[in-house]
């Protein structure tokens, strides 16, 4: 067996370029899920940070702050162009202890946003179409039972599982056709907002629910929310966090980069294209819910629903895709726009089970998990044993969401992962430095400088400094939800040292298989 074979499971991967620059830009674009996202910091970002101009948190994020970052996953995909993402790129730059623990880190959160989003689709979105569509009380109710929850989650999972495995072309074509409803629907959300003027939406509002916005107004006051008279600069830059959270993952075409085609040229188009335009659409989204239903209105139905529900009249709803229903539209778009909120999960959903399966693949091709794992199908050329642990995992995940509370436990999360990107900024930093062999051969742009300084290396700190104030925000802004009690941040930095100990027990067991897996880390792997 030659020296190659011994450092990885074998010469070649066996996975095949077949993405094109759209299908990547399709992937990161729906891992960004702007249904989801903005009903997320709308509704949950007005009620925590009162006085926040969300729309502007989510341009300064973007413009400020995570273009070092994207940049960073641009001239890092470039340069390694590998699936595994940062894992490959940290670990061959810091250390393969902290590739590793980095890597597992993000792809349990990541990955936990399946599950999450499943349990979102019954317990937000599908009671907010049944109240545009005005199901009868016993169907809406339905959604709000766990065991029901519960089978729907399973079956999706079973699904999604089973249509990852025909081949990554099969699945980039069904996200394609995905994309086409979705945002034929999120086109006609945009269109209800644009000619439903404000006074419209209150005259429809008062007559559906039978109940005058100032009572709404006056409630929210009486259970302490604020009413600014103006702009709130601290918490509209603490509103930020909901630009990183939901913004996060218009990167992550890093993660099989193995499996793009003409990799530089569509990794700048998914990574630039996902941000830009995910934010312009953020924004402007948030912009025109404030002109159509009102700042003040607005923020005092979200208040009143996550801090005082038992408040709230009981013809009343607050979340976002419900109030689809006071829009000046006919009322079969007002049910497709309801539905096509619900249809962006089963969008979404490819994204995230693709990135768990290649970064358990990348893991496995380095030695550090089973060399099974890394199979690839010869007819499909997907790692078909990698994709059914992945639905295994996340079906234990619908469990622990839906019957052990383990959506409150990601809030803490989002400390963990603020860790993990400063670290990845890290490696960007040095990585010119440290790697000269790879950076001097990676791509002109890659080695591009400003002043005799690496953009990468730039790019780097911004990254490290952006993610820093996320993590510094999450610790002391109490209304994002961070609990800092000792068991709470023992469970949220249990997957960072459960991983490392995954890491010095693998790499305990190749060594006494006779692997020196320290040569692994030394190259980058075969394609």
């Amino acid at each position: 067996m030659s020296n190659q074979s011994h450092m990885f499971v074998r010469n070649a991967t066996g996975l095949v370029r077949e993405l094109t620059a759209f299908d990547a830009f399709n992937l990161v674009f729906a891992a960004i899920l702007i249904p989801v996202g903005i009903s997320q910091a709308l509704n949950f970002g007005a009620a925590a940070f009162p006085g926040a101009n969300v729309a502007l948190a989510f341009i300064l994020g973007a413009t400020l702050l995570l273009i070092g970052f994207g940049a960073v996953y641009i001239y890092f995909t470039m340069a390694m162009p590998r699936s595994g993402g940062d894992y490959v790129w940290v670990s061959r730059t810091l250390s393969p202890f902290l590739g590793f623990v980095v890597n597992v880190t993000l792809t349990f959160v990541f990955v936990n946003w399946v599950s999450f989003n499943f349990t979102t689709m019954m317990t937000l979105f599908g009671p907010a179409a049944g109240y545009v569509m005005d199901w009868s009380p016993n169907v809406i109710q339905w959604f709000n039972v766990p065991a029901n929850q519960f089978i729907v989650a399973t079956i999706l999972t079973v699904l999604f599982t089973l249509l990852m495995i025909p081949g990554t072309k099969f699945v980039a074509k069904f996200m394609r056709i995905l994309f086409i409803v979705v945002w034929a629907g999120m086109a006609l959300w945009f269109i209800g907002l644009l000619v439903t003027p404000n006074d419209v939406f209150v005259k429809n509002f008062i007559e559906i629910t039978k109940t005058n916005p100032t009572q709404i107004i006056e409630l929210a006051k009486n259970s302490g929310f604020y009413v600014p008279t103006g702009l709130n600069w601290g918490m509209t830059i603490l509103a930020m966090l909901w630009a990183f959270q939901n913004l996060t993952g218009f990167q992550w075409s890093g993660y099989f980069a193995g499996e793009l085609k003409n990799v530089r040229r569509t990794v700048v188009i998914s990574v630039l294209g996902g941000l830009i335009v995910g934010a312009i659409l953020y924004a402007a989204g948030s912009f025109l819910v404030y002109r159509t239903v009102g700042f003040e209105l607005f923020s005092s139905l979200s208040y009143i629903g996550i801090n005082a529900p038992d408040k709230m009249p009981s013809n009343v709803t607050y979340i976002l895709p419900s109030l689809t229903k006071f829009f000046a539209l006919p009322t079969i778009i007002k049910d497709l726009i309801a539905l096509t909120f619900m249809l962006s999960i089963i969008w979404w959903t490819p994204a995230g089970f693709m990135l768990g399966t290649r970064n358990l693949f990348a893991w496995a091709f380095d030695n550090l998990a089973p060399s099974w794992v890394a199979d690839v199908h010869a007819t499909f050329h997907t790692p078909v044993n990698a994709t059914i642990i992945m639905g295994i995992f996340i079906e234990i995940l619908n469990f622990l969401n839906i019957y052990g509370g383990l959506s409150n436990y990601l809030i803490n999360i989002i400390a963990v992962m603020a860790l993990a990107f400063v670290v990845v900024g890290l490696a960007a930093v040095i990585f010119p430095y440290k790697r000269k062999d790879l950076y001097n051969n990676a791509p002109e742009v890659v080695r591009s400088k400003i002043g005799g300084i690496p953009v990468m290396t730039i790019a780097g700190l911004i990254t490290m400094l952006s993610w820093s104030f996320v993590l510094i925000a999450a610790f002391s802004t109490s209304q994002f939800g961070l609990s800092v009690t000792p068991i709470a941040m023992i469970e949220a930095f249990s997957v960072p040292i459960l991983a490392s100990i995954w890491y010095f027990v693998a790499t305990s067991i190749r060594k006494r298989q006779g692997i020196d897996i320290s040569k692994v880390f030394s190259e980058i792997p075969p394609e």
